[in-house]
């Protein structure tokens, strides 16, 4: 079996650090040549559930204080402890009864530019009009 993405260039990422001076940021759209982005991130409230439909996106537990990272998939709620993978969520991810660092994982790369501009957002009605360009949408409940 074929690579399916030739990436720009080969590089490590060390501990504690990331790309364009975002710590968090280990893969982007612009280091992977589109093919995904890597983002470590620490939620406690979550974001609400959406659904997204350019990316698919797989989030890896990295340390929670208790079982406390759940999504919804397209079949049922899961819940995720540390070391555990969520993949195939598709209408987004809330954290339970304590924070959780995840990695979250999108494919294909881009999805960076959307938390650029959504955490750039100062009303309810930019979050919209942001999540409409990239075709994520709040999943109401």
């Amino acid at each position: 079996m074929g690579r399916v993405t030739e990436f720009l260039a080969g590089y490590v990422v060390p501990a504690g650090a990331g790309l364009a001076g975002e710590v968090r940021l280990k893969a982007s759209r612009h280091s992977t040549g589109g093919a995904l982005r890597v983002f470590e991130t620490s939620i406690a409230a979550g974001p609400p559930l959406h659904v997204r439909d350019r990316e698919d996106e797989c989030f890896h537990v990295l340390d929670a204080s208790c079982p406390s990272a759940a999504a919804t998939t397209r079949s049922a709620p899961q819940r995720a402890a540390s070391s555990s993978c969520l993949a195939g969520v598709r209408t987004g991810s809330r954290p339970r009864a304590g924070p959780a660092r995840l990695l979250m994982i999108a494919v294909p790369g881009g999805i960076e530019d959307y938390f650029r501009e959504i955490n750039a957002a100062a009303t309810d009605d930019e979050c919209h009009q942001v999540g409409e360009r990239y075709a994520i949408r709040v999943v109401p409940g």
